[in-house]
């Protein structure tokens, strides 16, 4: 299925039925890092998926990338597929995304759940992703794929599920490097320092033990600026904790749900 705003078209697909939970894919990837939670939570939620512009099945456009525009095209999906108040689930680049969801569209937010979650990129690590979008663009996704690969997975899952990760390789070689890059910038760009005061809903933060690329140093300033924030650490993970422990991700994901008030919903 599809929803438009301004023209552009962004794929999403819904399964199950119940309290909505919405998911989106970090840089780079598509609505399908998401398949063990669509399978998973399906039984008990209305679970939503979906390709941000640039990604995937979307509308393959390089201009107008924002967290703002983002963040309506949330909310673009969630008025084409009948939803009201949900919960929203960003991973990496897009809990940027999550937290401006909660504070623009407060009013829809029943809760966010921030997977590896950022605040901003200090400079140092804009130069680094500056470097990436020229980089790609030079050269191709197959530039930067294995070192994304690296941060993305742990060593031990690498070495005993090399299918996961070929997967995953394959997922990233397949954007559109253009695309890629637009990404990169808006994520240069942007900053949810303003937001995290004034986020009101329940929040939770997802972060795996060995996540080498939002480690925990860089995840208690988050906690502690938003209020009634809650942390919990998935061990034998690194960034992608959904893909590695998925059993683990959606029991802690279920728990926090649950907790939400009925009325919320």
């Amino acid at each position: 299925m599809f929803a438009t705003r301004g023209g552009t078209r962004i794929f999403y697909e819904v399964a199950g039925e119940g309290p909505a939970i919405v998911f989106v894919h970090g840089l780079g990837g598509t609505s399908n890092v998401w398949h063990a939670q669509r399978v998973g939570l399906a039984k008990y939620f209305r679970v939503i998926t979906l390709d941000l512009p640039g990604s995937g099945r979307s509308s393959r456009t390089t201009e107008g990338h924002s967290m703002d525009g983002w963040a309506d095209d949330v909310l673009a999906v969630a008025d084409a597929a009948g939803l009201g108040r949900l919960v929203l689930v960003g991973h990496s680049m897009t809990t940027v995304l999550a937290q401006r969801f909660a504070v623009r569209h407060a009013a829809r937010a029943a809760g966010i759940v921030l997977c590896g979650p950022l605040t901003e990129l200090a400079p140092p690590a804009q130069e680094v992703f500056r470097k990436r979008a020229e980089r790609v663009m030079a050269e191709g996704m197959i530039a930067v794929a294995d070192g994304v690969l690296a941060g993305a997975l742990t060593p031990a899952t690498r070495e005993a599920n090399p299918a996961l990760a070929g997967l995953y390789r394959e997922l990233l070689l397949a954007n559109d490097p253009a695309c890629y890059a637009a990404h990169c910038r808006a994520l240069i760009a942007d900053s949810a320092r303003a937001d995290q005061p004034e986020i009101a809903c329940p929040t939770l933060i997802l972060l795996g033990d060995q996540d080498g690329v939002t480690p925990l140093s860089l995840i208690q300033p988050i906690a502690a600026a938003i209020r009634g924030c809650r942390l919990h650490i998935i061990p034998a993970t690194a960034h992608l904790t959904m893909l590695e422990r998925p059993e683990l991700f959606n029991a802690a994901l279920v728990e926090f749900c649950s907790s939400l008030p009925a009325l919320n919903w």
